[in-house]
């Protein structure tokens, strides 16, 4: 851990930016020769101030960002011999959050199939898809290879309301410009054509054509809502962002 973070010795301390410092076995820290500023290998990172074995750690990224339909953290805790429910749960969202702070760093290019989807608990009654009541609106966006056949990254982003701010806003920040965004015919996606993209739309009129014109946004909403329902039993709104990324990471 200590040559993957520091392979020339203790560089930059995070309080004055001193270049020298020296380890302290017995707080397993190195102190900063300048302030005295004690900082430890996992300081800044996700492990900060984890009483959990780092091997445990690992095995927990490997298992999130690995498996086709995810752990549930009922299963990590008995999986990794985790003694409290909790230490498992924060660990599981911490590296969650890792795996969005990773894909944020990229845009979507070339060509793009983008849909809306709706998730949360299935309605009994009362109307489905567009419009329907207590669920919350996500943007799903795939990425295609050059010949427009086969999908390889996806991006998912939770949004309140599927107005033109709200789609221009995803297609700036997740889309890179120039590429060609493939999208049913709802008004709200008229306005990927002011944000320097090239815009197909056609009309549908049915979930059938829909399905056949953006086969593969429809294949990857219906693969994300299988892994929530039968490996977590259902997300809260609240988390929800984050198991999205987890699943398009693994993507």
């Amino acid at each position: 851990m200590l040559k993957q973070r520091w392979p020339d010795g203790f560089i930059c301390c995070p309080r004055c930016q001193h270049n020298y410092g020296y380890f302290i076995e017995g707080r397993a820290s190195f102190q900063c020769q300048r302030c005295r500023y004690q900082s430890s290998v996992t300081a800044g990172t996700i492990f900060h101030k984890t009483k959990t074995p780092l091997r445990k750690w690992f095995w927990m990224i490997y298992f999130l960002s690995q498996n086709k339909t995810g752990y549930s953290v009922l299963a990590l805790q008995k999986l990794l011999n985790i003694k409290q429910y909790r230490t498992a749960w924060l660990m599981a969202h911490k590296i969650r959050k890792a795996l969005a702070d990773r894909d944020s760093q990229y845009k979507l290019p070339g060509i793009i199939e983008m849909d809306d989807a709706y998730f949360g608990e299935r309605q009994v009654s009362g109307k489905r898809g567009r419009g329907a009541e207590k669920k919350t609106k996500v943007i799903v966006s795939v990425k295609l290879d050059d010949w427009g056949e086969n999908p390889l990254f996806a991006n998912m982003s939770v949004v309140e309301l599927l107005d033109k701010e709200h789609v221009a806003e995803v297609a700036t920040s997740k889309i890179e410009a120039g590429s060609t965004i493939k999208t049913d015919g709802f008004r709200s996606y008229n306005v990927l054509t002011e944000q320097a993209l090239i815009h197909q739309k056609k009309i549908v009129h049915s979930p059938e054509n829909a399905s056949k014109y953006l086969p593969w946004v429809h294949i990857l909403i219906s693969n994300c809502k299988a892994m929530l329902r039968g490996t977590h039993h259902g997300v809260s709104t609240k988390h929800l962002n984050r198991y999205l990324s987890e699943f398009c990471y693994r993507f």
